[in-house]
């Protein structure tokens, strides 16, 4: 078993945090089983389809869609969204939606997807709005934030946040600074009065790093590089208000 250093260690620049952002998935909700052909089929169904498109051709092209934009994501930091994916099939094939894109890419997610709450993130989001901290979600996401949010709504944690960011709404995601100083302009604070906790070193616990922010690793699944300095690492969400009364106030 490979352990992970926890490194909760405070030093002058690093204080209590004024506002708290969170990562979404692996960090807030989870998902099993996710199936793209049960979402393809609900979406097909929402659709008048003159040409008699079949199920196995909508899958072809979307499969091939996603396999040419993943690698590419990846080196540039941009994000192919659902919506562009829902919006090239239904071009190609001549399919008429009866149902505006943003319902379109919800009937998706709700076929596709079986979401649930991580485990203790209800608790500890009810001990952050108590301490009264501001809380925001900073989520890599093909889809839209309204989309998130309706999740987050039906998840029963919508209300504790002051808005949801999906990298699917401004083309940027994250390790790139640019999407957390969406965050923090949002937010009205400088990099140093927030922390960030999520489950990906790539993307969150580096990216946050990045941009200033100091990162809270949730259950990280590989080790945390030198080169991220000072960070805490936790392995349940109970262990959170814990690690922030620590901290030095600001």
């Amino acid at each position: 078993m490979t352990h992970h250093r926890h490194r909760s260690i405070f030093v002058a620049d690093m204080k209590k945090p004024e506002a708290f952002l969170f990562d979404l998935w692996g960090t807030l909700i989870n998902s099993v089983n996710f199936d793209p052909h049960k979402g393809h089929a609900a979406v097909l169904e929402t659709c008048e389809n003159p040409k008699g498109v079949s199920l196995d051709e909508v899958m072809d092209l979307g499969q091939r869609v996603v396999s040419a934009t993943v690698a590419r994501e990846e080196e540039v930091a941009l994000e192919f969204t659902q919506a562009s994916l829902l919006r090239m099939v239904a071009d190609a094939f001549g399919l008429r939606p009866r149902m505006s894109l943003e319902e379109s890419e919800w009937v998706f997610w709700r076929a596709s997807l079986q979401v649930s709450l991580i485990d203790g993130v209800d608790e500890v989001l009810r001990e952050l709005e108590a301490l009264g901290m501001p809380m925001a979600v900073v989520s890599n996401s093909s889809f839209a934030g309204c989309t998130l949010e309706r999740e987050l709504e039906i998840q029963g944690i919508r209300g504790y946040f002051q808005f949801v960011i999906s990298s699917a709404d401004y083309g940027v995601r994250k390790p790139d600074p640019l999407i957390f100083e969406v965050a923090l302009r949002r937010l009205g604070l400088d990099a140093g009065r927030v922390w960030f906790a999520g489950d990906n070193v790539g993307y969150d616990i580096i990216g946050a790093s990045q941009a200033g922010i100091f990162p809270v690793a949730y259950n990280p699944r590989k080790p945390i590089p030198d080169a991220v300095g000072e960070h805490a690492v936790i392995s349940a969400w109970s262990q959170l208000v814990a690690l922030i009364a620590s901290a030095p106030p600001a």
